[in-house]
């Protein structure tokens, strides 16, 4: 949390004021986001998502607007590649297994999977905000599957959320659900051998 918010204050002509507020806030950004703003649906509008983020953080005026702004800003910078997710896209992909990602988001991570060099072993990269569907509704899922040009009972769906990586299991897809910092132990299980 401290380098972004060192970089998004590195942004500003100011130093911000509120640093150690906005490094403990950033951990529940979403949450207090959802708390805010209850039916809106972030995932789907670009604009939305960069409000709701921005206003969860500057809600009580703790953290200046445009110190919240450069957190937004700056936060593909800060995403990283879970434990083991790299190995499993080369391997899945040297043998042959097609790939796809699948997230709720409305920023394009494509940049970000370039930054990583995995982009090129992807067949399919589905954002909720490009296809207007969020998960866990098992129409984004299925879609995958028509890109991957597969049926869903051929599928495995490998995510972090029980409420959000379920959704393509109605349609017959295999899930497996772990926390982030054991998902390399899902891509050991599902890895090419």
């Amino acid at each position: 949390m401290e380098t972004w918010v060192d970089e998004a204050g590195s942004r500003l002509a100011r130093r911000p004021a509120s640093r150690s507020t906005a490094a403990e806030r950033l951990g529940n950004v979403w949450g207090d986001a959802r708390k805010l703003f209850p039916a809106l649906d972030w995932d789907l509008d670009p604009a939305a998502h960069r409000h709701a983020f921005v206003s969860a953080l500057s809600q009580d005026g703790a953290i200046a607007l445009d110190f919240a702004g450069a957190l937004y800003e700056t936060m593909p910078n800060q995403w990283k590649l879970n434990r083991g997710v790299s190995d499993f896209i080369v391997r899945a992909s040297g043998a042959g297994v097609r790939l796809a990602i699948v997230s709720n988001i409305a920023l394009d991570i494509r940049p970000a999977l370039e930054g990583w060099g995995i982009a090129s072993a992807l067949d399919a990269v589905v954002l909720s905000y490009e296809v207007g569907y969020v998960k866990p509704d098992p129409r984004i899922f299925q879609l995958a599957a028509d890109l991957l040009d597969t049926d869903p009972t051929d599928c495995l769906m490998i995510g972090d959320s029980a409420y959000d990586d379920v959704g393509g299991a109605v349609l017959g897809m295999l899930c497996i659900v772990t926390r982030p910092e054991q998902m390399w132990r899902a891509f050991e299980l599902a890895s090419p051998r």
